[in-house]
């Protein structure tokens, strides 16, 4: 297999932790996302805020920080909740578990990373994650799958209804 290296110039966001959910108040929805890499916060925010859907975004920088703003009195239930991986203090998979335990079974949470192994999957699914996704090199690539996964009435099912794993291409 070959490796590549490629920069692409970008602007960085500010703070991506501290992203203003207020596009949530357009139509009622809010992603949570956990990701540590400031690199692939900006590309879902530049993916996101391109499909012009309303959509409100909250960063985490882990696991814990997620679940924390889960258990505040009065926060905003999330629509939709997308974990890294691999992070530190509490990694997706931790935090899968919590939500599930703790926090509800219904909730879509969707686990993203570029490990592809099969027992990585398998523990997703059993955890309780709607789907695993791989997690996309380009904005182009992040813009389908998000226009993908947010195009289904995920309130409307239960998790247990369905199991996604999506991939844009071949690895």
């Amino acid at each position: 297999m070959d490796n590549y290296t490629f920069y692409l110039p970008m602007e960085r966001t500010p703070n991506p932790q501290q992203t203003d959910p207020a596009g949530a108040q357009n139509n009622g929805q809010l992603i949570f996302l956990a990701e540590d890499d400031h690199d692939d916060i900006y590309l879902f925010e530049r993916a996101l805020n391109g499909l012009k859907t309303g959509h409100g975004l909250r960063v985490f920088g882990n696991g814990k920080e997620l679940l924390d703003a889960l258990k505040a009195a009065g926060a905003k239930e999330p629509d939709i909740v997308f974990l890294d991986i691999n992070m530190p203090v509490q990694n997706g998979l931790e935090c899968l578990l919590n939500i599930r335990k703790h926090y509800s079974k219904e909730l879509p949470v969707f686990l993203f990373s570029t490990a592809q192994d099969r027992l990585t999957v398998e523990q997703a699914r059993k955890l309780g994650a709607t789907g695993y996704l791989s997690k996309p090199s380009s904005m182009e690539e992040l813009s389908s799958l998000l226009t993908n996964v947010l195009a289904i009435q995920w309130r409307t099912r239960s998790v247990n209804d369905f199991y996604v794993h999506l991939q844009l291409a071949d690895t």
